[in-house]
């Protein structure tokens, strides 16, 4: 069973945005999509950039601030160049208006 740990009340998130968090050693991104919240490791998989930097398309994918690459929020699924491999994506739960994360 994984252990969560809390890191944000939804409204810290409003739909659209996203929000970089420290776990641990890990950065992980909350992003606030259509689909919900969704959490990803802030490190693009083309150059390491931080995926914070970017925003949200509208089609909810991440976009890397720095050469453009999406990424799916909820699977990290890469959806354009240059990235072509996915980035690692975290478990996370709701519970009274709290966000938590999986943690090793």
């Amino acid at each position: 069973m994984a252990n969560f740990q809390k890191v944000a009340h939804i409204d810290d998130i409003p739909m659209g945005t996203m929000k970089q968090f420290k776990l641990g050693l890990d950065l992980v991104v909350i992003a606030h999509t259509d689909k919900g919240f969704c959490a990803v490791e802030d490190c693009c998989s083309h150059d390491s950039a931080p995926i914070s930097d970017g925003y949200i398309d509208a089609d909810g994918h991440i976009v890397c601030a720095r050469h453009g690459a999406k990424f799916d929020c909820c699977s990290g699924e890469v959806k354009a160049p240059p990235a072509v491999v996915g980035i690692e994506t975290y478990e996370l739960k709701i519970e009274n208006n709290e966000i938590y994360i999986a943690i090793d």
